[in-house]
């Protein structure tokens, strides 16, 4: 398979905590990674410095025939990653006073310089592939948590990045809207979208997941595929981990 990212050595400290402490990662085109791992391990964090959201205090990436000091990267280096990166927020991000479509155009007019004739055909396109075409002229105060979230992945989409960062995409979620981001998510696996998914979902982890990360403390500490970390885990703390959060798992089965 195709390497796609490869992130070696990734360091970060807030004050004198060490939030990240020598990650690595290898993401392969296709790939579906999903970051487990209690509140406070690092996950949001690592992703963050993935899109240069945060900067890490050291590591380095190989990404877009580019290798990347992620302490010191330019601007230009900078940028480029995030022209082949997306990135979905937990608490959706998009702009108020905007329209569905509007939010899903902007990052193609004014963040790639698209003309508005070709973005608004790539940006309806994108709201059709997540379900919400028929929102298209609507705010985001007439839209559910759910449908928001839906446009703010229909925007990730149509800028037809290398990969998709999710931070944990259903988290702001009430439990009832959680499945049809979910779905939109399984399908963009089928059709072969590169993800690095940092989630609470445990039943997404286990059907779609090509790899599972579980970090805590801000190390990796067990990684396989879901079968490996859902059903033969290795290391004592993602079985405590599994265990408390499988046993409050009410996810429709």
């Amino acid at each position: 398979m195709h390497m796609l990212m490869s992130i070696k050595n990734v360091r970060k400290h807030f004050g004198k905590l060490e939030v990240l402490k020598d990650v690595n990662m290898d993401i392969h085109k296709g790939d579906v990674v999903v970051i487990l791992g209690p509140s406070g391990s690092g996950k949001t964090t690592f992703l963050r410095c993935l899109n240069f959201l945060e900067q890490a205090d050291s590591g380095a990436m190989d990404f877009a025939d580019m290798h990347l000091d992620l302490s010191h990267a330019s601007q230009k280096e900078i940028a480029t990653v995030r022209k082949k990166t997306a990135f979905v927020f937990q608490g959706y991000n998009l702009f108020a006073n905007k329209t569905a479509l509007e939010n899903v155009m902007l990052g193609l007019t004014t963040g790639r310089g698209i003309p508005k004739a070709e973005a608004e055909k790539t940006a309806r396109e994108a709201l059709q592939r997540v379900g919400m075409l028929d929102r298209a002229d609507y705010y985001p105060s007439q839209l559910s948590g759910g449908q928001q979230q839906r446009v703010g992945i229909a925007r990730a989409i149509a800028v037809k990045p290398d990969v998709i960062l999710f931070d944990e995409p259903t988290s702001a979620l009430d439990p009832e809207l959680v499945g049809e981001v979910l779905k939109v998510m399984r399908d963009l696996a089928k059709d072969g979208t590169t993800m690095i998914v940092v989630t609470h979902e445990m039943k997404f982890a286990r059907d779609v997941a090509t790899h599972v990360i579980f970090m805590a403390d801000g190390v990796i500490v067990e990684e396989g595929s879901s079968e490996d970390i859902f059903q033969h885990p290795k290391e004592e703390r993602t079985k405590k981990f599994l265990h408390r959060i499988l046993t409050h798992d009410y996810e429709e089965a």
